[in-house]
Parts: structure tokens; sequence; C-alpha cells
């Protein structure tokens, strides 16, 4: 019997918490039959053994752009495009597809990209799938009709309140995300590109909500996806953190995670961070009445205060330092990120980046490293790849050998410059996705 429709996601550790929520609005939509693929070579197998058992099926792919460096996953993009069957459509979304869709289209062979936030897109193309309607006219969706570019337009941001934020029915669990959108606009990050300046936040009725349904079913670790933990309840790039607010979501929390479960909450760290402006004794202090996390991850990026306000920070160092020290009289760790490597940057620049790394090491901090990766759709997307002078490395080895500096920062230096390979060899035609 061949059945009407299959939707296969990718569904690997790099877009798994973004799939969720994209599995969960279309779940509710009860029109099709969803399948996870979670390995990438299987994926083409599964394409085609699904094809012959359905009269469509539309592969959704979350595309990091981080990705595509991997020879391999980018081959079987290729592949997959290259020979699907007459009734398979792929769907491309998350920030790779957000921030370069006419190279998703052109060069990597998708069909349609979503641009943008994709809960309410990937419902209306999918029904306009079923109807067999031009989906041209979707908000949000990005193809080439007939030789000419498509798109209509971006549609309005969503209320987080009128999502899941993953599909609970299903087992499948992440992060809650509690905000989205940053209204900061760093020159070299995607968060608020993709998801707008004006940040969304999820409330606190409903992230309890979430929050109990995961403690009950044995999830009682309970973290947060949010660009800047003490954000939460505020919307202007000027606004000071509302303490009040956060501790409200925290108190709650606290009383149903904490007593009611034994559980534990984990706010201010991985996968989120907090601004260093935004830290001082005051939220320190409110944090550790709440928090398990022994660590608070701080957005430092550089060193040189040049360089902060060239890519639009937001903050000084000096910032950084306050923040630092505020997390260790509170009894937290600081785990401080800094990024090699960004536009801009003289010797002087990185060797006040060094300096600064040393201080917070000496304050008794930790130093997370990054290099720079110049990612499609932000205003540094055709910057040069992130390098790393080896006097700096042999610096950086020094902090790492003492057990104070950690991080992926070698791989990404390999990672930026596949990313320049790609874009020079024109499988990445990137350039800003604040124009659509």
């Amino acid at each position: 019997m061949i059945r009407d429709l299959a939707i296969i996601f990718y569904y690997s550790p790099l877009n798994k918490y973004s799939v969720n929520a994209i599995v969960a609005a279309v779940d509710v939509l009860q029109i099709g039959d969803i399948y996870l693929v979670d390995e990438k070579i299987g994926l083409l197998k599964v394409v085609r053994y699904l094809s012959k058992k359905y009269k469509r099926v539309v592969v959704g792919i979350g595309l990091n752009t981080l990705m595509l460096a991997d020879d391999s996953f980018l081959y079987t993009l290729l592949e997959l495009n290259r020979g699907k069957p007459g009734n398979v459509i792929t769907l491309a979304g998350g920030p790779h597809a957000s921030g370069d869709p006419l190279g998703t289209i052109l060069k990597l062979g998708f069909d349609t990209a979503i641009i943008g936030e994709g809960e309410q897109s990937i419902q209306e193309l999918l029904r306009a799938i079923i109807d067999d309607r031009d989906y041209c006219r979707v908000k949000g969706v990005f193809t080439v009709s007939d030789g000419k570019i498509c798109f209509s337009g971006r549609p309005r941001p969503i209320d987080l309140n009128r999502f899941h934020p993953f599909p609970f029915w299903r087992h499948l669990f992440s992060p809650i995300e509690i905000t989205r959108g940053c209204p900061y606009g760093c020159f070299y990050c995607q968060v608020s590109y993709m998801h707008g300046f004006k940040p969304r936040h999820r409330s606190i009725d409903k992230i309890l909500y979430y929050s109990e349904i995961m403690a009950r079913e044995g999830f009682k670790d309970i973290r947060f996806i949010t660009p800047n933990s003490l954000g939460y309840g505020i919307y202007h790039r000027d606004e000071k953190p509302r303490i009040d607010i956060i501790e409200e979501l925290l108190s709650r929390l606290y009383a149903i995670i904490v007593k009611k479960y034994g559980g534990r909450i984990f706010f201010g760290t991985f996968p989120s961070e907090i601004r260093p402006e935004h830290l001082d004794h005051e939220a320190a202090k409110m944090l550790k009445k709440y928090v398990a996390n022994k660590e608070i991850i701080l957005g430092a990026q550089s060193g040189s205060n040049k360089i902060l306000e060239i890519m639009r920070r937001g903050h000084t160092i000096e910032d950084v330092y306050n923040a630092v020290e505020a997390c260790i009289k509170a009894g937290f760790i600081p785990s401080v990120d800094f990024i090699i490597g960004l536009p801009y940057e003289d010797e002087e620049d990185i060797k006040l980046t060094l300096k600064a790394m040393e201080k917070i090491v000496s304050m008794g901090g930790k130093i997370h490293l990054h290099t720079f990766l110049p990612l499609p759709g932000t205003p540094y997307a055709n910057k040069p790849p992130g390098r790393i002078p080896s006097w700096v490395k042999k610096e950086v080895f020094k902090l790492i050998g003492k057990g104070a500096a950690y991080g992926q920062w070698i791989q990404q230096e390999k990672i930026a410059r596949k990313i320049d390979e790609l874009r020079r060899k024109g499988l990445i035609l990137s350039g800003s996705m604040d124009r659509l």
C-alpha cells in the first residue's frame, strides 16, 4: 500500500535541538509519517526506500555551516539532491540555509530553503505541498522557479508560547528555549540576523510546564537555550537585567524541580552564556541560591576594547573583569569565551587579548578558546578565516598546560579554512541574510 506523505528529518548532535522544535511543530499537524535519521550515510538509503512507499517524501535538513566542513556529509547532501526521485522534495533550514539561501538552492541543490525561524513556515509549506498549491507564496520559503528567485518575505516572528520546544510525546527532550532573538547584533554571530533584533521570551508558566514534564519523565537536569541568560525579560539593547523576573523564574523552578523532584537547575552555563556587563554581585548572589552549575560562562570574545567596539559587542574588557570578580565572590568559576583571529585584529589587539586571558586566570577564572569562523548571514561572512599565529599558539598552550584554558580552537581553525575554501569554490554564496 502506498501511503501519502513521509517527512524525514536528519537528526545529528549539531542540529538536534532545533530539529526537536521543528518536529514538534510538524507533529501537531498530523499530516504525515515522521522519520528521524541520525546516521548520515544511511540517509540516502532511507530516502530511496521511503520514496517507493509514499506518494510524496519531504526531506528536511537543519543546516549548520560547520556541518559542511565534513566532506562525507557534504558528499551525502550533494548525492541526495543530485539523484533524488521525482516524488522527493528536499528542504534546508537552520542558520546556513538562512544565511546563504541562494547557495543552498543553486549549489547544494535543495528544492527549498526556509529563512529564519522555521516552525510556522514549515507548517504552511507542508500544507501547500499536500494541497498541490504553489508554495512560492509561503512566507519564509526561498526557492527558484522557472529560473527566477521566489521569496515572498519573512514571516512574522513567532510567539514562543504557541509552539512546543520539543516533542515530549515522542520522549524527545532538549534544553528549553526561553528567549529567541538578540538586540546586540554582534558582527560574527548569526543569532540576531536569523531570529531578529527584538527578543521574545517564553512565559514563566510555560517554562515551568515543560520543566515539570521533563522531571516527571526522569530528565531532572533542566537547562536552557538563550543568547543571554540574564537577558530574560528584557527587549532592548540598553535595558538592564530584570533580576526580579529571573528570580521569580528560578525560585518557582526550584520549588518544582529541586524540592519536588530532586532535580537540578543549570542557568548561565552550557548551552547558553551571560553577557559580562549584566553580571554584577547582586545577580551572581541571586543565581547562587538556585542553580547547580559550578561554572558560569561569560562572553568576552576579545581583550581589545577597539575590537569589541568594531564588532558591536556592547561591552568593554573592564566589564569582563567586573563579572569575573562577581562570579568568584559568589562561589562560581567563571569560564570566559575568547575568539582568536577576529577581523581587523592586529598584533597589539592579540597581545591585549592574551593579557586579558592571563589576568582572568590570575583572578581564578578559566578561558574557553574559539577561532573566528566566517559564517554566512553575518556582517563578517566574507572576512578571511581566523588564523592563529604560531607565537599565539605557544602562549595559549602555556595556559592549557596549566589547566586554565580549553576549547576546540585548533579544530575550528581548520573549519574556518574549510568554510573559506567552500566559499572560494562557489558552494557558499554568502552574504548578509538581513538583506532578504
